[in-house]
């Protein structure tokens, strides 16, 4: 699934269900959310994370679909507030 800024928002909050961002991941980066990206460009494409911290923002992906697990989108932030790094993480 292509990255779709509206769905993406309808998301928001979904951890442990069925979560249509996961499909999206693969074209995070194309769509804008790589290195060097800057804090409010990333919340302007994805909105508001579900979780945030001093670092990172955390975005729910809902329920693996390869097993009982969750999975979140991670974005990590210099102190400038430029993107190091995205990934995906299993809980």
């Amino acid at each position: 699934m292509s990255f779709d800024k509206d769905r993406w928002s309808q998301e928001k909050g979904n951890y442990d269900g069925k979560n249509a961002r996961g499909a999206m991941v693969g074209d995070l980066a194309a769509a804008g959310v790589s290195p060097g990206a800057t804090k409010e460009r990333v919340r302007e494409l994805l909105g508001e994370p579900d979780s945030t911290g001093p670092a990172a923002d955390v975005y729910y992906l809902g329920r693996s679909a390869s097993g009982p697990s969750f999975e979140t989108y991670r974005i990590a932030y210099d102190p400038k507030g430029l993107v190091t790094s995205a990934s995906l993480a299993r809980t």
